[in-house]
């Protein structure tokens, strides 16, 4: 049977502590003396030499959370030093010099340990923003410690005997150094109110309401002493002992759902807004706040702007960084942008040379035949025919002229788009476009009557049409007709250029997708999938648009739109 323990079975542990602070509270009123008071103070010192030992225990198995765990776990040191006097030290010697100081400083110091822990746990939101959380920190701290001076609850401790005076001071200070971070870090994120920071604002509650009730009692340190409010001290110290039991991370998961954006703006400023209208409410009332109370809450007014200061110097610095990320980015974006119009412009001179190569090889042909005639003329002793000369002259320019045409579409161009005709574009290219279609496709020229004046690059426009007849070519494997024609359109004055096949056709979802780069129907390794990228990448830059139409079993037809010719010029 396994043993019962927080860490296996906290509900079972809380309840039983729930259940022991009951019996408590109804025993002590039939208690001699100081017992109640010896009772809750070895109560809290045996809850923190567990939490301690608890504590340093997590702090070796978790690395990323060791130095939060081992500050806590020295609160608890320094706790178990002010009980140890509060337990077993005669009130005569509490009031002492000495001994009064030391029981003064421990439990403040306990308090600063455990909140300095609270803010060295890995928080997410913490990355590059320290001094906006301390003084978001300093925002709730201030805040529970106005709260009760504005209600008046710890005037008897302030105005009581010297104990009292001391008591109420060591309490507060832990209560607003532990309870305030725990409170801003649960605020910066309410997930976070399932681990440790749940409990440990849990306890920073139930102590403020343990105290506030002490407090309202005669203003003697033996009615204290004998409160049955004290009987609370079981449930808070096993609460306070599940901070350091609770096996859950510090920090929430992610994954722990998402939070309404306005959430944890609301929770952060909700003790400063609670603050102001108490105080507010007071001053209308008529009363008029100690000096301490208006300090305290001037103090809170600066820590809230310049946290505010803060974030915003934060939000201009970021703001700054994603300025000139988005600046290299763009860069980036270019440089690859070019680089993808290269390598498309190097497949497409692929493309040609398998082209080119077949022509040339006829070219050599007519050339060797013409040489063989030459030859067996020459060795007849006969008249050399003018004939042969001419063929192979023919022949060469031929094969010279295919060369240069490539190699010209090889070229970068870098000069400035001008306005040119395109009609004479396309009769100017078409020796060059022809070197694209295979045997079994036939490709019509159609350039118009009228003039068609476009501002595009002259290289750009070779290799829109190059992208455009080689996927027109593969799209009729067992042959077809390619169309290229060139117009104006009458409503807008538009200059078009329509590349239509008769090939498969486009499915809708290829529609959708065709002009994305690196997309392609075809098999890995036979295209790059930047033909149409790019295509529209040149358009773009020539401020023209293209539109696509097509039907399966029928064909397609790419129509390019450029600007008018008003435009244009």
């Amino acid at each position: 049977m396994p043993s019962l323990s927080p860490q296996t079975h906290p509900s079972a542990f809380i309840l039983m502590m729930a259940l022991a602070a009951l019996g408590l509270v109804l025993a002590i009123p039939h208690m001699p003396g100081e017992m109640p008071w010896r009772i809750h103070a070895l109560l809290i010192l045996g809850f923190n030499a567990l939490s301690c030992a608890v504590a340093l225990k997590r702090a070796a198995e978790d690395p990323d959370e060791r130095v939060g765990w081992r500050l806590v776990a020295l609160g608890c040191a320094i706790a178990m030093t002010g009980n140890l006097l509060w337990t077993f030290l005669p009130h005569g010697l509490l009031t002492g010099g000495f001994s009064r100081w030391i029981l003064s400083a421990c439990t403040p110091l306990a308090g600063l340990a455990m909140g300095l822990g609270l803010l060295r746990w890995p928080w997410r939101a913490h990355e590059g923003s320290g001094w906006a959380h301390v003084l978001g920190s300093a925002v709730f701290c201030l805040s529970i410690l106005l709260l009760p001076w504005v209600q008046g609850l710890w005037t008897p401790f302030m105005e009581g005997q010297p104990l009292m005076r001391v008591l109420g001071v060591t309490m507060l200070s832990r209560l607003v150094l532990v309870g305030g971070i725990a409170a801003y870090l649960a605020a910066e994120d309410p997930r976070r109110l399932r681990g440790p920071v749940g409990w440990m604002t849990l306890y920073s509650c139930l102590v403020f309401i343990q105290m506030a009730f002490i407090a309202r009692g005669p203003h003697r340190l033996d009615v204290i002493t004998s409160s049955p409010w004290l009987g609370l001290t079981p449930l808070i110290s096993a609460i306070f002992f599940m901070v350091p039991a609770c096996r859950r991370p510090v920090e929430a998961p992610p994954a722990e759902g998402e939070l309404p954006p306005l959430l944890p703006t609301f929770l952060l400023h909700l003790p400063f807004l609670v603050s102001t209208g108490l105080l507010v409410f007071q001053v209308m009332a008529g009363a008029s706040p100690k000096p301490w109370v208006m300090g305290t809450f001037l103090v809170l007014t600066a820590a809230l702007v310049g946290r505010q200061f803060m974030l915003q110097v934060q939000l201009a610095g970021s703001h700054r960084n994603l300025e000139a990320r988005v600046r290299a980015r763009t860069a980036d974006l270019e440089r690859m942008q070019d680089v993808a119009l290269l390598n498309e412009r190097l497949n497409a001179v692929v493309v040609l040379g398998a082209g080119l190569v077949h022509d040339l090889n006829k070219g050599l042909g007519s050339i060797l035949n013409a040489a063989e005639v030459l030859r067996m003329e020459l060795a007849r002793r006969m008249k050399v025919s003018d004939f042969a000369v001419e063929a192979i002259i023919d022949a060469v320019e031929r094969s010279a002229t295919l060369s240069s045409r490539v190699m010209d579409f090889s070229k970068r161009l870098q000069e400035e788009g001008e306005v040119r005709d395109l009609r004479r574009e396309l009769a100017a290219l078409e020796g060059l476009l022809r070197l694209l279609v295979p045997g079994g496709v036939r490709l019509l020229l159609h350039p118009g009557q009228e003039p068609a004046p476009v501002r595009i690059h002259s290289e750009d426009l070779k290799q829109i049409l190059v992208n455009l007849i080689t996927n027109a070519r593969d799209a009729m494997p067992a042959g077809g007709t390619i169309r290229v024609a060139v117009g104006k359109l009458e409503g807008t004055g538009e200059t078009f250029l329509d590349v239509e096949d008769t090939g498969t056709g486009l499915e809708g979802g290829v529609r959708e997708r065709m002009f994305d780069p690196f997309f392609t129907t075809k098999e890995p390794g036979k295209a790059s999938g930047l033909g149409l990228s790019s295509v529209r990448i040149l358009l773009d830059k020539a401020q023209g648009r293209v539109e696509v139409s097509s039907e399966l079993g029928v064909g397609t037809r790419f129509r390019l739109l450029f600007p008018g010719a008003a435009h244009a010029a």
